[in-house]
């Protein structure tokens, strides 16, 4: 028999995982065009925009908040086996994290060897650990849903 506690916990763990999968998505969609410019033009330096890094970094705040209350308070309240969502969870938080390997990828080995002496050294700064923290954002997401995944094994053969 359930509880009537095991009901809001499981509204409250889906929520804090809609919050981390959405905010994701919207980082992504976010950062397409600046990610094609990069691909395009490596080694030029994206003009200075102040509303789009203050979006960057109040979605990776959201994601983590969302992310570390589920870690600490909030167990994840689906235990049973099911191969079909199991395999299924897992599946997407593998692919979720492709955006961020192949954004990684872009920056560090095609787009940094290129930079020239008129980089604005401060602006690649903050960038570097905008992109170093939303790639950990992603990844606390990615990690997040494969523990969904891992929630519905069964028994291992």
């Amino acid at each position: 028999m359930k509880t009537s506690s095991e009901h809001p916990t499981a509204k409250l763990y889906l929520l804090l995982l809609a919050i981390q999968v959405l905010g994701a998505i919207i980082f992504v969609w976010q950062q397409l065009p600046e990610f094609r410019q990069i691909a395009v033009n490596p080694g030029k330096q994206l003009p200075q925009d102040t509303i789009s890094d203050l979006v960057t970094a109040g979605i990776l705040c959201v994601m983590q908040i969302a992310f570390w209350y589920r870690v600490r308070y909030v167990p994840i309240p689906f235990r049973r086996p099911n191969m079909v969502l199991n395999h299924l969870f897992l599946f997407l938080g593998r692919l979720s994290f492709i955006f961020g390997s192949a954004l990684f990828s872009l920056a560090a080995f095609r787009h940094l060897p290129e930079l020239g002496r008129e980089t604005d050294i401060l602006l690649a700064t903050w960038r570097g650990a905008v992109l170093i923290a939303c790639l950990f954002a992603l990844f606390c997401a990615s990690l997040e849903v494969e523990r969904l995944g891992q929630a519905f094994e069964g028994h291992r053969n």
